[in-house]
């Protein structure tokens, strides 16, 4: 089991720049491409960057001195974790890449080392050029864990950051040029021009800017700048920005047993009730029997619904793994309240549906018979029931995290090393 880059393609440690100009101001703002807030240093202004499906993003092209036509060409940029299951284990990396996001293979298949030099810019309806619509599918270029030899059962990418970059090229003949570059990139055959023929300007790619004024009162919501959840203080409340409005979270707060002191932080998962068809997989006592847990099945946890726990931060693969089935296992509960504590709340900057996702690779980490339930992942259909926003406390020691209730500790640098993805 690895943790690196996927061979083959290229990759890239570091985040990349997108330049945007502020919407109150105008002024230049700089943002990471994991931001999703922009706070303008200039004006003061806090605001939300959301988009319905994947963000959109270009490489700006110099000045039209040249003749041809301006055309862009969609790139997928992938940035996560990956996870494979072969017959004798669960393999997982980090990803880092991009990759033709168009089946035209007369162009190159990734995109080089240019988004990290040059600062990309969203796509809004007012560039110029026409976009080339990408038909191939993130999931069709993700890779997966090298399993050389070995049958995959299942694969899934999880990916922190999952957008479009499109590149810019000159049409001119029958030659596609590099509009950055100024050098020919492909001659197409007569085949792929009807591609380039239905191109259109930029539509429905528009980012939008939302205040971040609480839905409930109107008080100033606070959150990191790649923060997926804004909280309000003011009426302890939590909000997420799916589409182009905020909508309320459901969350809980557990509360650290008696006695405990100097709680240091609040770290973020999500909670959720999966309908799993396809697996015996329905209570607590299921799990038991899968995972050969060293437990006597009782009636109340016959009748127990199984939850799944996931991390509602980033960390890398293998530590999301251990946490996702350990928290399973434990099955945490407690005292719980509804009231933002005063501690530091660490941010949430992994989505639901990802979480949702990673629920087959939890169970397939659970399994000891692998015989038996390993082929049986490929059918399976998991749907999201019910779920909730968990707030778990943890004390400091020396430089390891500890959750107050289950005693696991968690090294303070898995958290930093999270914030880079």
């Amino acid at each position: 089991m690895g943790n690196g880059a996927a061979s083959g393609r290229s990759m890239f440690g570091g985040g990349w720049h997108i330049e945007q100009n502020c919407p109150q101001c105008g002024a230049p703002v700089t943002l990471e491409e994991t931001d999703r807030l922009l706070a303008c240093p200039f004006c003061r202004t806090r605001l939300y960057l959301a988009a319905t499906g994947p963000f959109h993003t270009y490489i700006p092209s110099p000045a039209r001195a040249a003749a041809g036509e301006l055309l862009y060409i969609p790139y997928w940029r992938l940035r996560g974790s990956s996870f494979s299951v072969t017959a004798s284990e669960v393999s997982r990396r980090y990803v880092d890449m991009n990759a033709l996001a168009v089946d035209l293979p007369e162009l190159p298949p990734s995109l080089g080392l240019r988004p990290q030099v040059l600062k990309l810019r969203y796509v809004s309806p007012t560039t110029e050029g026409r976009f080339v619509a990408p038909d191939v599918a993130a999931s069709a270029v993700a890779p997966g864990p090298d399993a050389a030899g070995q049958g995959v059962f299942y694969e899934e990418f999880i990916g922190e950051t999952r957008s479009l970059i499109h590149a810019p090229l000159l049409l001119r003949g029958e030659a596609l040029f590099d509009a950055v570059l100024g050098k020919q990139v492909a001659v197409l055959p007569a085949a792929s021009w009807e591609r380039l023929l239905n191109a259109v300007p930029a539509v429905h790619t528009r980012v939008r800017f939302v205040p971040t004024l609480c839905p409930g009162c109107g008080w100033d919501m606070e959150g990191e700048r790649d923060s997926l959840v804004l909280i309000c203080r003011n009426c302890d409340t939590a909000w997420a920005c799916p589409a182009d409005a905020f909508a309320s979270v459901d969350f809980r707060v557990l509360a650290p047993p008696p006695a405990t002191n100097g709680i240091a932080a609040y770290l973020p998962f999500w909670r959720m009730k999966p309908r799993i068809e396809g697996m015996e997989l329905e209570t607590y006592a299921d799990l038991i029997r899968i995972a050969n847990l060293p437990k006597a099945i009782t009636p109340t946890w016959a009748a127990t619904p199984l939850q799944f726990w996931s991390p509602a931060f980033k960390v890398n693969p293998a530590l999301y793994s251990r946490w996702a089935s350990q928290m399973t296992i434990f099955q945490p509960a407690g005292s719980e309240a509804d009231r933002l504590p005063a501690a530091p709340l660490h941010p949430v900057t992994l989505p639901l549906r990802e979480a949702v996702e990673g629920i087959a690779i939890t169970v397939a980490r659970m399994i000891t018979a692998k015989r038996r339930y390993y082929p049986k992942l490929s059918g399976l259909n998991i749907t999201l029931e019910e779920s909730r926003l968990e707030y778990h406390p943890f004390f400091l020691n020396g430089n390891e995290l500890i959750h107050a209730s289950l005693g696991v500790a968690l090294d303070r640098t898995a958290l930093a090393y999270g914030l880079g993805l």
